[in-house]
């Protein structure tokens, strides 16, 4: 299915899990369902990834621009180099917050929630 024109922030009321990350795209993938009994899914696809600090999945989901992003300069250490291009993202579910650096999120929403959803 193509790429959804949706983009943070991001709100989503049921539960995501980290589903793939690849080192050599630099992509990563957070996938939810609406539920159990649905056959569909809703992918966050994070490009370009330098850096991020995740929970392995989150009851519902928020993804957010970040105007503080002290925890991702001292993570990351040396802000001066992601500094063209890149987006400092928070994650949560309001009980866990994390974060990805990243040049873009999109939203992908299809059918077959088992299929690995990578298509490069």
């Amino acid at each position: 299915m193509p790429e959804g024109d949706e983009s943070p922030p991001l709100y989503f009321e049921h539960p995501f899990e980290l589903w793939s990350y690849s080192k050599s795209h630099r992509k990563l993938v957070l996938r939810g369902r609406p539920g159990e009994e649905y056959d569909l899914y809703v992918d966050v696809v994070f490009l370009d990834v330098i850096g991020m600090k995740l929970a392995s999945a989150y009851k519902k989901l928020a993804v957010e621009a970040a105007i503080d992003s002290l925890e991702m300069d001292e993570f990351l250490q040396g802000p001066d180099r992601y500094g063209r291009g890149f987006v400092n993202f928070w994650v949560s579910d309001d009980a866990r917050k994390g974060f990805v650096v990243c040049k873009r999120v999109t939203v992908r929403r299809g059918v077959g929630w088992q299929d690995s959803g990578v298509h490069d």
